[in-house]
This record gives C-alpha cells, sequence and structure tokens, in this order.
C-alpha cells in the first residue's frame, strides 16, 4: 500500500466544504499521461487524482495521503499547465478540447460531492470525461456524458481480503462497465468476480480484468514523499506517479506472472476484457 491511506467518509469534505467561499476539490495530483486502462486505453489523459479514501486496500499502488483544497478555476489552470509541459501545440485550450479526456480518480473520488458540479463545469474543455469509482457511493449525480469505471474492492481484516463489498444501487444501473483486479491465490476473494458482477455482464455490461501487481517493496520516491512530510501538488504529480514495470526488484516476477496468466484465462474463458495497466509498461504516470 502506497501511503498510509488513513479511511475518511464524507463527513470529512463536508465540513471542510462549508469554510469554503467557492466551490472546491481537495486534490492529491494532477498529470498529463495516456489512459492505461478500461475503455479509454491509450488514449491522451489529464488526471486528477482526488485524495483520500473510505478504503485502505492492502495491495493499493496509488498514493494520496495528501492534498490541497482547489477552487475548479485553479485545477483546469493547472490541468492546462500539465499538458503545456508535454505538447507542442500553442492553443492548449483547443488542444484538450480535441484530444485529451479528463479522468478523476482517487483515493474515491465520489466522497466529494463537489465532483459532480466540477465534471459538468469542464464538459466542453475535454474531448471525454471519466471517473474511476469503488462503487461503495451512490454514482447517480454524475452527468450523462461522463463514463463511470466502477471497480469494486474487498472488504479486508488484519490487510487479508475476506469478501466483495457491496455496490451502491445506482452502481447497478448507471455504471458504463466494472474493473476487477484479479487474484492465481484461489483462496483470496479476489480470484474471481462478484455474482451481481456476473449478473450484469451475461446482460451485457462490459467486465475489464487487470491481473494484480505484487511489489517486494515501496518504489523509493514513494517512500520519499511518505516519510519526508507534506509534498507540494508538483511534487505528487511529478514524483509518485510515476511506477515502472521494468525497475529491478521492485515487483515480485513469479507472483504476477502467475497473475497476468491467470486473468488472462478467466477473460478467455468468460468473454471478460483484458485489462493491462499499459501505463506501468510505458514508464508513464
Amino acid at each position: 500500500m502506497f501511503g498510509k491511506n488513513q479511511i475518511v467518509g464524507k463527513a470529512f469534505f463536508n465540513k471542510a466544504g462549508q469554510l469554503a467561499d467557492a466551490p472546491q476539490l481537495f486534490v492529491t495530483s494532477i498529470f498529463y499521461t495516456f489512459q492505461g486502462e478500461g475503455p479509454y486505453t491509450g488514449q491522451p489523459a489529464l488526471f486528477v487524482r482526488l485524495a483520500k479514501c473510505n478504503l485502505a486496500c492492502s495491495f493499493c499502488d496509488a498514493y494520496f495521503d495528501d492534498g490541497d483544497w482547489m477552487t475548479f478555476a485553479q485545477v483546469k489552470a493547472s490541468a492546462f499547465e500539465a499538458i503545456a509541459k508535454t505538447v507542442t501545440e500553442t492553443d492548449i485550450a483547443a488542444f484538450a478540447r480535441r484530444r485529451v479526456g479528463l479522468v478523476v480518480t482517487g483515493g474515491e473520488p465520489m466522497l466529494q460531492d463537489q465532483l459532480a458540479a466540477f465534471l459538468g463545469e469542464t464538459r466542453h474543455d475535454f474531448a471525454w470525461q471519466q471517473i474511476e469509482t469503488n462503487g461503495t457511493q451512490n454514482i447517480s449525480a454524475l452527468p450523462a456524458n461522463v463514463k463511470t469505471v466502477v471497480s469494486p474492492k474487498c472488504a479486508e481484516k488484519g490487510g487479508v481480503a475476506t469478501k466483495y463489498l457491496q455496490p451502491h444501487a445506482s452502481v447497478m444501473s448507471d455504471a458504463d462497465c466494472l474493473k476487477f483486479v484479479v487474484s492465481s491465490d484461489p483462496s483470496s476473494p479476489y480470484h474471481d468476480i462478484p455474482d451481481w458482477a456476473k449478473t450484469l455482464a451475461k446482460k451485457g455490461r462490459p467486465i475489464y480484468i487487470s491481473p494484480m501487481n505484487v511489489y517486494k517493496k515501496l518504489p523509493a520516491k514513494a517512500v520519499a514523499l511518505e516519510f519526508n512530510g507534506k509534498a507540494s501538488l508538483s511534487q505528487r504529480s511529478t514524483v509518485d506517479e510515476v511506477v515502472s514495470f521494468w525497475d529491478d526488484d521492485l515487483l515480485d516476477r513469479v507472483a504476477n506472472r502467475a497473475n497476468h496468466e491467470y486473468a488472462a484465462r478467466l477473460c478467455v474463458e468468460n468473454a471478460y476484457i483484458f485489462n493491462l495497466q499499459g501505463h506501468l509498461y510505458g514508464s508513464m504516470a
């Protein structure tokens, strides 16, 4: 698990929001890359990672402990700045509208009630919009154009997964697709997807399957951010987000091979969509 991942609920954000003069989001990082997984795989994407989560999954490979409160205008300005650092286009706003998607992830982004308004306000600033959520929160308030990717997780006891959490009722009707990580360990609940997801699959809902990545150790940069105090938005956006599949001794090759091969077989047997985290193989954020 990258970071301490202190569990919080909506009350954390509602209390802070009452003190703000304008709608704000609590943001961990903002970075420009490509979408490594899911329905927009391979497409240029601007990521806004929101801080905090209502879960603390032991295998989580995202850092979202710290954050900055930012107005919608500040988030948008930082987004365009991140794109401008990479592309050669001079009209960044026009480039984003034509070519770049907006991905909001976390943590758990649906803990922040202002998110729906932010997505509505930035609807025409990007070529498409996507949110990734663990499915425990109500997603019905999201704008219809937003592609909602639900990545369900399991409850844990002592760092060991026990069973899949029941999704919010809105997930069954409003999720555009589901994305699961799976383990080759037959004793783990992550060895298969839950029955309710199989029901949605039979109704034609796309199911993406990713192999669970097993790390031997935390990336050195993530360790530095965790123990050196509060990092800036710039540091969190450029340092901790890059994890490479090719770093020597970072990933457990034996366990990962077993998980990758198992995930592939599971997809072929059930007509799911095999889904690798492409950004790890491209050494991108």
